[in-house]
Parts: C-alpha cells; structure tokens; sequence
C-alpha cells in the first residue's frame, strides 16, 4: 500500500485494519508536539517559552486584548494563563490594565520590550515554518487549513458535554 494511500484511510480506532502510524489525529498530535519542541529550543535563548511566544503573537495580532480573550485564542486555561501573564508582567514583556468600567475586566498590552522581542524571534518563527512546509505547495497548506478549521469545528460539538449529565465511565480494573 503507498502512503498516499495509506493516508487516505478513514479508519477509526474502533474500527478493523486500523493503524496508529497513519491515523490523522494521531499524526496531528506529534506534528504540533514537534513543533512545540522546536519552538521551544529556538526560543529558549530569548529567554521564551512557546505559551510566551504564543501570547505574544496574539497580542501583536490584537492589541489590548482581554485576558478571556487571550485564554481563548492561546486555547489555555484561565489558571496557566494567569500564572503565565504574571510571569510575563514581572519580566517587562506585558502591561495589564483593569477596564475602567468594570474593573473584573482586564486588558493586555505588549510593552515595547515585547515588541522588540518579539521582532527578533519572528524570523526563528519563520525559519520553522519554511523548514515545517519544505515541500508541501500552496494548495496544499490551503487545504490542509481548511480541513484542520473542519475538524475543529467537528470537535467542538462534543456529545461528552458536562452539561449532557451522563456519568462517567469507569474503567474495568484487569
């Protein structure tokens, strides 16, 4: 069987002939946990981190932003954002600011510290992209964006809702 072909399959974990080499979101996981690990080798001199980095591509995409906000976008949880944003403030990079008409309300801004940081590791940024895309046309990272922004959308309409009220499932002790 070709790779191609071999990828083309829609074989499910549950199902016969699956294979874990050639499941998507298997192959999804380890593509962005190796381009967090070299992410976080690259940035590691400019003393970030990738949860650092990522804020700070969000805030220079968006700026101020609301700390809801930035959870969202990052796809980090409010406590790890918190703590992150903490560390961000006491090392000069960020400037919250409570929003005057509702002080529960707090905006992010990039310092120019920040931006000139930031400035310096895009071009790190950019150096794992191109080598991440190296051989892969434009088509077929349009492509690939759509069927990734599908699947996350399919994944968000989860049927294992808290709010459905099922109990959870225990595993059988062997």
């Amino acid at each position: 069987m070709t790779i191609a072909k071999k990828f083309q399959s829609k074989t499910g974990p549950a199902e016969s002939g699956f294979d874990l080499e050639s499941y998507v979101l298997y192959n999804l996981v380890r593509t962005a946990a190796t381009y967090n690990d070299e992410m976080a080798k690259a940035l590691k001199r400019y003393r970030l981190d990738t949860m650092k980095w990522r804020i700070l591509m969000l805030l220079n995409d968006r700026s101020p932003s609301s700390v809801g906000e930035l959870a969202r976008r990052s796809v980090t949880k409010m406590p790890t954002l918190t703590r992150v944003l903490i560390r961000m403030e006491d090392e000069g990079l960020i400037v919250p600011q409570a929003d005057a008409g509702d002080k529960r309300f707090v905006q992010v801004t990039m310092t120019p510290m920040a931006v000139k940081t930031l400035k310096a590791v895009q071009a790190i940024g950019q150096k794992v992209f191109e080598r991440a895309i190296e051989g892969v046309g434009a088509d077929e990272i349009a492509a690939m964006t759509d069927i990734l922004i599908r699947i996350r959308t399919n994944l968000s309409r989860s049927p294992y809702d808290a709010a459905a009220g099922s109990a959870p499932v225990k595993a059988k002790a062997s």
